[in-house]
């Protein structure tokens, strides 16, 4: 059985972000260049920061936070949520 990507329609994919202390900054300018993000917002409460993201491809959604952002310096942890148009 193979994996096919499906495509988001009508849905906004919103990425939580846990941070090191200090970090913060960065991963906010690093996240501003990418072309996958919307928006970047800092957060109080259980993530530092609350990314809105334009990714319409389940494959590439999913490279994008495994390959990036769990890889940038400070990131902790994150949690993507899938909300409906």
């Amino acid at each position: 059985m193979s994996f096919k990507a499906k495509c988001f329609e009508n849905v906004h994919e919103i990425l939580g972000i846990k941070l090191k202390p200090g970090a913060e900054e960065q991963v906010k300018a690093d996240l501003k260049r990418s072309p996958e993000v919307a928006a970047v917002y800092m957060a109080l409460g259980e993530y530092d920061i609350i990314a809105l993201l334009n990714i319409e491809d389940s494959r590439d959604l999913t490279h994008f936070v495994t390959e990036k952002v769990r890889k940038m310096k400070g990131v902790i942890d994150t949690h993507t949520v899938l909300i409906k148009k």
